[in-house]
């Protein structure tokens, strides 16, 4: 199999941007051979097209139905090393149950089988709600689905984020690494990453106050690639800020 990772993506702009390909994105982290598929459309309907299709896994997915280029003597099985998906939640698309992003959840729980999903709660703006550096704030701040509205969702975060968009450092990608880490930990009230008791814990709250966790589990996935050189890196980059 080879060393190259592939990453399935829901919108055209903001997550490309911030896995960027330079020395500002979060891909800068990792240091290794990717391909980034946008695939436009909400993970409802990748799920609902994949499992229409007579297809063993993802890639010969989108190499038969989106046009992923692999070297034709390559098999899709072997075409890539690790496989990650990042898409929104969102509970109000007309597709949405809780029980099918359950099921959703569970199909893609594996980077080195069908792949690994990370879920935006509730978009992908998430990931720079940040008020300021640091802003531990952060670690309890949640949104009300009453009314929700992806588009002003998106104005509340420009209005209030301290970051931005196309100048982020270093330090602060580590930063936004770092506090989501620490946020996850506290909402399902454990040192061990579990993107289904993330799920199970956003679900429980939307149940009883329609309220989600702000929460951008997008860049945990550079800590599951590499934990132990990520979280050496953050440490050195956030030494002189405050954290937990």
């Amino acid at each position: 199999m080879r060393s190259k990772i592939l990453l399935i993506v829901e919108g055209e702009k903001e997550e490309p941007r911030i896995l960027g390909s330079n020395s500002h994105g979060l891909l800068s982290l990792i240091g290794s051979d990717y391909d980034i598929v946008t695939f436009s459309n909400p993970i409802y309907e990748l799920y609902d097209a994949y499992k229409k299709g007579d297809y063993d896994d993802i890639v010969s997915y989108l190499r038969v139905e989106k046009g992923l280029e692999i070297d034709k003597n390559i098999l899709s099985k072997n075409a890539f090393s690790s496989i990650y998906l990042v898409f929104d939640f969102e509970p109000h698309y007309h597709k949405y149950k809780d029980s099918k992003i359950k099921d959703i959840l569970n199909v893609f729980n594996n980077e080195t089988e069908l792949g690994k999903l990370y879920i935006n709660y509730p978009m992908v703006e998430s990931f720079y709600y940040l008020k300021n550096i640091p802003d531990l704030e952060y670690l309890g701040r949640k949104i009300s689905l009453n009314n929700f509205n992806g588009k002003d969702y998106k104005k509340l975060v420009n209005n209030e984020t301290i970051l931005k968009k196309n100048k982020l450092s270093n330090k602060q990608l580590c930063y936004i690494i770092w506090i989501n880490y620490n946020k996850v930990r506290k909402i399902i009230n454990s040192k061990e990453i579990n993107h289904e008791l993330i799920l199970d814990e956003q679900l429980k709250l939307k149940k009883s106050t329609n309220e989600l966790y702000i929460l951008s589990t997008f860049p945990l996935l550079i800590l599951d690639y590499n934990y132990d050189k990520t979280i050496e890196v953050i440490k050195e980059k956030i030494k002189n800020i405050e954290v937990l």
